[in-house]
């Protein structure tokens, strides 16, 4: 069975979680070959005092030209957007990082600093859904320099069903605090992943209510994602399978991303 990963973290500045995680090129498809996962998705954070913007967007141009199984996801940085011309230069940032190759976007809320249904986001949202390519959310209590809240489910719901003709990708399941809230987020045009999530559901809920949850959401909605290297892979696979009943491993491991995939041309 093909393993393909939503969720993976490789930066040029070459670590994570203050200098504890190795998060280079070679390091990150080593562990992958290590997992016999050919094809992934890499994501930036959007944090500018860890790693800076444009450095990151080059290295994933740098990436996807090296590598046709990666598909690269743009950064981007809002500290300027109330500037005069400030959406304008922005959206033409991101138009040209779609025409290099990059395939979608990545909005941490919590990284940014802002809400989910911040003004300053709404420019991307919009743009995304005229360009035909996805938005992937960060929806996941904590991780500063944000608040616990910044990525509530209340502030995504506005998003989504505003901007109905962008396709979302809801990332880590909403974490412990948010993943009963996940079924409201389930409109037409909204997808999720769950990366490195799976140890946390798995030690708080039971498996009756966790398949309850996947159940209402619906089986073809979902994506495997890690969050490698931040997190032990294979436990985010084992787990995976054990959460997923046997008969829906293969979409949610692969058939349903590259169903997802086609419309925005990944893995020609």
């Amino acid at each position: 069975m093909e393993i393909i990963d939503a969720h993976i973290h490789s930066l040029p500045c070459g670590i994570m979680c203050g200098g504890s995680v190795d998060v280079t090129y070679e390091k990150v498809i080593e562990g992958m070959e290590q997992h016999r996962i050919k094809r992934g998705i890499f994501v930036p954070i959007n944090d500018i005092s860890w790693q800076p913007v444009d450095e990151m967007n080059d290295y994933m141009i740098e990436v996807i030209n090296r590598n046709k199984n990666i598909v690269g996801f743009a950064d981007i940085d809002i500290s300027k957007i109330h500037f005069y011309n400030g959406i304008i230069d922005l959206e033409n940032n991101i138009k040209r990082l779609v025409k290099l190759g990059l395939k979608g976007i990545k909005v941490h809320p919590q990284n940014l600093g802002v809400n989910g249904d911040d003004w300053r986001l709404m420019p991307i949202y919009r743009l995304a859904g005229e360009l035909n390519i996805p938005v992937m959310i960060h929806c996941h209590p904590g991780s500063c320099p944000g608040t616990i809240d910044n990525s509530n489910p209340k502030y995504i719901e506005k998003m989504v069903r505003v901007f109905h003709k962008t396709k979302f990708i809801i990332s880590h399941f909403g974490g412990v605090l948010y993943f009963d809230y996940m079924p409201w987020l389930n409109h037409e045009n909204v997808y999720f992943e769950c990366s490195g999530i799976l140890e946390s559901l798995k030690k708080h809920y039971s498996m009756e209510k966790i398949r309850a949850i996947f159940e209402e959401i619906g089986y073809e909605k979902m994506f495997f994602g890690s969050d490698f290297p931040v997190v032990d892979l294979n436990a985010q696979i084992e787990i995976f399978k054990e959460l997923v009943p046997e008969e829906f491993h293969e979409d949610v491991f692969s058939k349903n991303i590259l169903k997802f995939g086609e419309e925005f041309g990944w893995w020609k």
